[in-house]
């Protein structure tokens, strides 16, 4: 799977720009605040309709101008297909091949991308909103239907908060059943990607921190115990609900379910947000991201495009080596952007083109 160029107008601080990238590594350096993080931004709409950024419509288009235009052109098996995203006032539409999409299924599968920014370096010792937003985003990029899941389950959400705001009981048991069939579909199949992923993540850690050290993965749904979501999730929801039911009307919104669960990253038996040291907390970030881009290579048959947001600077040196020979062994298209091209650690890649970003102008260096 590779972008093979971009076009792109009136997007952020990039009035317009046209590439064509290297099927390998690509390389977009310039100060800080200059637009490369808004071209790996471009590329990751090309795959999902969302930014990475978790930015709203109006955010991505350029100040004062009515709309923006991503359009890009990928090769997957072969077959190349053309992809363009129009951002309006009104919202987003899409065309692949110069037709609108009206299915999300003929939308997605087309850009397979995985992002590795700043933020995910964080989300080890930070509190459990990035590491759901993680979750939820790697299961996406290999199955669409839990994409339309996790919509429904937030409309049904969005619906019994409503009822819980006024205050009205008289409709509420018929939405609380429907959040909790649907919850307890989302929770089981975060538990499924969890354990499919977790020995990958085992594997990558072990190589990149050496033996000694054993990494793990758990799901930590508030308020419930793993098991009782396997054994009968929509049940125990409802439980947890009617547990909680006084407290939510008093409150005026929905205070359990999968919208509040956390994931534990774990090192020998011990979470690492509270015992792991920075070192071993960008390691298993590290080996995570590894996993993700294995496990979706194992899924689609072709590993993912890969977005690297300023990455060097949060990877210690050896980090940075171990990341790079590990993407050297991968057939894979990488995108990187640095303020320091001369960081890089680019020996072993027979190609590479590099670009200059400079007040979102875009230039082959």
């Amino acid at each position: 799977m590779f972008v093979t160029k971009i076009q792109i107008s009136s997007f952020r601080n990039i009035a317009g720009a046209e590439i064509a990238f290297d099927r390998r590594f690509n390389v977009l350096h310039g100060a800080n605040g200059q637009g490369k993080t808004s071209v790996l931004e471009a590329i990751y709409l090309l795959g999902t309709m969302k930014s990475f950024r978790m930015a709203r419509t109006h955010d991505l288009i350029t100040w004062n101008t009515p709309y923006s235009v991503v359009r890009g052109w990928a090769e997957k098996d072969r077959v190349g297909r053309e992809i363009a995203l129009y951002l309006g006032r009104e919202g987003r539409k899409a065309r692949v091949d110069q037709k609108p999409v009206t299915r999300l299924a003929d939308f997605f599968g087309n850009v397979n991308a995985v992002v590795f920014s700043p933020e995910e370096i964080a989300m080890a010792r930070s509190g459990p909103d990035l590491r759901r937003r993680y979750l939820d985003r790697a299961i996406f990029s290999g199955d669409l239907g839990y994409l339309l899941l996790y919509h429904e389950y937030h409309r049904l959400l969005k619906q019994r908060n409503a009822l819980l705001k006024r205050g009205d009981r008289a409709g509420l048991e018929v939405w609380t059943e429907q959040l909790a069939e649907a919850g307890s579909r989302l929770m089981t199949k975060r538990m499924a990607y969890l354990a499919a992923v977790e020995p990958l993540v085992r594997h990558f850690y072990r190589e990149i921190a050496g033996e000694g050290e054993e990494a793990g993965l758990a799901y930590h749904p508030l308020s419930l115990r793993p098991e009782e979501v396997v054994r009968d999730g929509m049940e125990a929801l409802l439980r947890l609900f009617a547990g909680h039911a006084e407290e939510e009307l008093r409150r005026g919104t929905t205070v359990v379910g999968p919208q509040r669960d956390d994931v534990d990253f774990v090192l020998n038996g011990r979470v690492i947000r509270n015992h792991g040291s920075q070192g071993q907390q960008r390691s298993f970030v590290l080996a995570l991201k590894m996993a993700e881009i294995e496990y979706l290579e194992r899924i689609h048959g072709a590993p993912p495009v890969l977005l690297l947001d300023d990455i060097s600077s949060e990877l210690d040196r050896q980090r940075n080596a171990n990341l790079m020979a590990f993407l050297r062994g991968k057939t894979m298209q990488v995108f990187i952007t640095t303020t320091d091209i001369t960081t890089l650690r680019l020996e072993g890649i027979a190609t590479h083109a590099s670009f200059h970003v400079s007040r979102g102008t875009v230039t082959p260096s």
